[in-house]
């Protein structure tokens, strides 16, 4: 589903004081199925879900030493995951909030926890990516190869990175939305791709950009076999093998993973230097790489300041 769908269950932020320590496990009362379904029940109406969609508990865990649960929803189409909410309930199940505040953890020590572990993910080992390990900028862009916004942005890296190779890194995140037919195997396929090279994820990507207003999920597979005969030294037994058993799927489900933990529900979703940031026109990009090259490096690695 592209943009973004918010939670606002009209009962404001719930502040939590954790001032009478450690809380007995077995105090907490216990979250029945009949609780359980009235919730998504209520959460299905409250949010208005399309008919048709089913939202399931996907997570129900207590939150540290206290009763309030986190509860993650998810539609139950495990490879088309269209809605995901996360909430926190009371330890009565009666009130649900989109955040929960622990007064025990300073703000500022939390909010910098945060963005060191995503900046951490951002630039994880093993991603797909092109050029200076120790470039002065990193692009990190979450997309989806079925995604004409994607394309767009694909076309525009490509027209500027090549005079600012010397200054930008770029890691590419998958994002295949659950709207899209073809782009979760797709995203699967590259994945594969990338098991003998980055050089062959790059040439994948391309072609799936370049070719995507002539792909659909029935002749994916056709139009990637005649795209990878062509590549010398690509071993295409292996990336058969790996396609028909979904050998990547890990891969992906990982990047889909992290980017909704980190509120990313639309594609292409960019962050520079560790900052999300939109980026309309090749002009922008080549002058807002220049000038963060140009900045005082802090002694954080480049996407961590």
């Amino acid at each position: 589903m592209k943009g973004s769908r918010f939670l606002s269950l009209g009962v404001g932020t719930l502040a939590l004081l954790l001032a009478s320590g450690t809380v007995a496990r077995a105090q907490c009362p216990a979250a029945g199925s009949a609780q359980i379904a009235k919730l998504v029940d209520y959460v299905e109406k409250k949010l208005k879900v399309p008919t048709g969609i089913s939202l399931e508990v996907a997570e129900n865990s207590l939150v540290g030493a206290t009763c309030y649960r986190k509860l993650v929803l998810q539609s139950r189409e495990t490879d088309k995951v269209a809605y995901r909410f996360e909430l926190f309930a009371s330890p009565d199940m009666r009130f649900l909030s989109k955040e929960l505040m622990d007064m025990t953890i300073d703000p500022l020590v939390e909010e910098r926890q945060k963005m060191a572990a995503l900046n951490s993910g951002l630039l994880a080992p093993g991603a797909p990516a092109q050029g200076r390990v120790d470039a002065p900028v990193t692009i990190a862009i979450f997309s989806d190869f079925q995604c004409p916004y994607c394309a767009r942005l694909a076309e525009t890296v490509k027209d500027v990175l090549p005079d600012e190779a010397d200054r930008a890194r770029l890691v590419f995140h998958y994002f295949p939305l659950g709207m899209h037919s073809w782009a979760r195997p797709a995203a699967e396929a590259a994945a594969c791709a990338q098991q003998q090279g980055d050089a062959y994820f790059w040439s994948l990507h391309d072609f799936l950009f370049d070719h995507q207003k002539e792909i659909s999920r029935d002749s994916l597979l056709e139009k990637l076999a005649g795209h990878t005969e062509s590549l010398q030294g690509f071993d295409r037994q292996k990336f058969d093998r790996c396609v028909v058993t979904r050998a990547a799927i890990s891969v992906v489900d990982r990047d889909l993973a992290f980017g909704r933990e980190n509120g990313i529900r639309a594609t292409p979703t960019v962050f520079v230097n560790g900052k999300q940031t939109r980026i309309v026109a090749p002009e922008q990009l080549r002058t807002l790489i220049r000038q963060l090259s140009q900045a005082p490096r802090s002694t954080a690695p480049a996407g961590q300041q």
